[in-house]
């Protein structure tokens, strides 16, 4: 197989288009439309949002080129996160993958991780694919049973164990070795320093963690398990600040850094402590997130720089560019932490980054297939980028948006936790926006309903229905849910909930030019910007 160079500058600039098979393509896009619980056309921003996203994985595969994913960052890189995003999105909406598609791209994931190491890469030695290389293996032993993967992942857990040194750094030039390419030279991918000096490996073993807790979790391989706790140990004391802020290492404007990277290892950090109960981890990952991370690493609206430290890549102002993986990251870490570790606050987090980013800053480019349904690295702080690795990140994110909409407890009942629309075998949910926030829940099979209110709104404006009949105050409260006891409820009843969406403005600065940007928020959406900006109309005066 021939393996076209590509390189993170290229990365960064975008480069060419190719397209997929169009005949293929149409035909599996229509089902992708569509509902598989109950074939109707989906309206719900978020399911469209993934049906979109997914779409555009597809016409990144290049049937000029075996149909691997060209134009991005890296090849291996970029496989190993289209079979991650294309399952999860596969698992949470009941849309296959088409067979063209994952005849080809199982074939290449297979021969680009042809190696002793069982690293996926194309030209040279990628470090920073240990995460991508064991989130395909884990995707295709979850999803499809793979034998192969299975092997491949044990394959390389061997290999990272092999090559840890005493403290803690890998040795990336046996990695090199083992691949039988040269290492990258790329600054952010390969770091190393003095034994006994810090050093910062969140590009390399970092962001690998949270996919060998994955694997583990699919597998039960307790090698897995055993490496994910010495990586964790290892960026616990590397990667973590026990005040919750961010590494001063890490923010140095001389040292080469990564933000998604970065919050990767959070990922990892956090998963590993909630896989095994260790609450050192948890706690570590929580103050991170609400004294580090807002301000440094993500604006109130979703900003996200793509450099963490130096800045090499700025835009036109000197600020560094933005990228919308790690606004999902991000509110991924929020989710878990809310639903996982009891910190429910955080779901308003979750819902605020994706309507007020995620959803306005997904390209709508019908005539461009590679673009339409893309995010991306962008240079303008409200703008929109197009780039395989981030939109398959962004994807993967929302499929666990969209598989916690709602949850089952022990007891059997229903939690509403996220206002989107999604049909389970308990109950229907749809959420509409208008002059004021319903939620609406019609039962199929009699439960506790517990229903969600984001703390934004005010208590006194929500109310609660069934089948039109005002419920009487007081309502029965359980933190931030509004619950519906079982026997209150029937078959087919539809349990109505209203509340406000209040009107405030927030103001984002960005780090090196000092712009600023006034946000006018309704609820947890942004109505306007001043000055206008690419992804929210302007502001209107009045």
């Amino acid at each position: 197989m021939h393996v076209p160079r590509f390189t993170r500058r290229k990365f960064v600039q975008q480069l060419a288009v190719t397209t997929a098979s169009a005949a293929a393509l149409r035909s599996w896009s229509g089902a992708a439309d569509t509902d598989t619980a109950t074939g109707s056309a989906q309206m719900d921003p978020l399911r469209r949002a993934m049906d979109r996203g997914a779409k555009c994985c597809l016409s990144w595969l290049n049937r000029d080129q075996q149909y691997l994913p060209t134009g991005g960052w890296e090849l291996g890189h970029d496989s190993g996160r289209w079979w991650d995003a294309m399952l999860r999105y596969e698992a949470a909406t009941g849309v296959r993958i088409p067979e063209y598609a994952e005849t080809a791209m199982l074939k290449n994931v297979q021969t680009l991780s042809d190696n002793a190491a069982a690293l996926l890469g194309s030209t040279s030695c990628q470090p920073h694919n240990l995460r991508e290389s064991m989130l395909a293996y884990t995707a295709l032993v979850r999803h499809r049973k793979s034998d192969w993967a299975l092997q491949q992942g044990q394959k390389l857990v061997e290999t990272m164990h092999s090559l840890l040194e005493a403290d803690g750094q890998m040795d990336y030039a046996k990695l090199a070795e083992r691949t039988g390419k040269p290492l990258t030279k790329d600054p952010l991918c390969a770091q190393s320093s003095p034994a006994g000096q810090w050093f910062n490996a969140t590009a390399t073993t970092g962001r690998a963690i949270e996919s060998i807790v994955w694997f583990h979790e699919a597998t039960g391989d307790p090698r897995a398990l055993e490496l994910a706790g010495r990586l964790a140990e290892v960026h616990l004391r590397q990667s973590i600040d026990p005040s919750g802020k961010v590494r001063a290492e890490l923010l140095d404007p001389t040292h080469v850094g990564h933000t998604h990277s970065y919050c990767g290892t959070l990922r990892g950090l956090l998963l590993y402590g909630l896989a095994t109960g260790d609450k050192t981890y948890v706690n570590a990952v929580a103050g991170t997130y609400r004294h580090g991370l807002w301000g440094t690493s993500i604006s109130h609206s979703g900003w996200t720089p793509h450099d963490q430290g130096k800045i090499r890549f700025p835009d036109k102002e000197g600020d560094p560019i933005g990228e919308h993986a790690s606004c999902g990251d991000v509110a991924q870490i929020a989710l878990w932490l809310a639903l996982r570790a009891g910190q429910v606050d955080l779901l308003d987090d979750v819902e605020r980054l994706i309507r007020a980013r995620l959803f306005p800053s997904q390209i709508a480019d019908a005539k461009n297939p590679r673009r339409d349904g893309a995010w991306g690295v962008y240079s303008h702080p409200f703008g929109y980028g197009a780039i395989l690795d981030v939109f398959a990140a962004v994807l993967h994110s929302l499929a666990d948006f969209h598989q916690n909409i709602v949850t089952t407890g022990t007891d059997g009942s229903h939690s509403v936790n996220l206002h989107f629309d999604i049909d389970t075998t308990a109950i229907a949910v749809r959420s509409r926006r208008d002059r004021d926030a319903t939620l609406s829940v019609t039962v199929k099979e009699p439960s506790m309903i517990r229903m969600r209110v984001p703390g934004w709104a005010s208590r006194e404006s929500v109310r609660l229905s069934i089948d039109d009949k005002p419920v009487p105050l007081p309502l029965r409260w359980e933190g931030a849910y509004v619950v519906m006891a079982k026997e209150a409820v029937t078959a087919g009843s539809v349990i109505a909930l209203s509340h406000d969406l209040p009107e405030r403005q927030t103001v984002e600065e960005m780090p090196i030019s000092h712009r600023k940007f006034q946000l006018d928020w309704r609820g947890d959406e942004v109505l306007a910007c001043d000055p206008k900006v690419g992804i929210y109309p302007a502001k209107v005066s009045r």
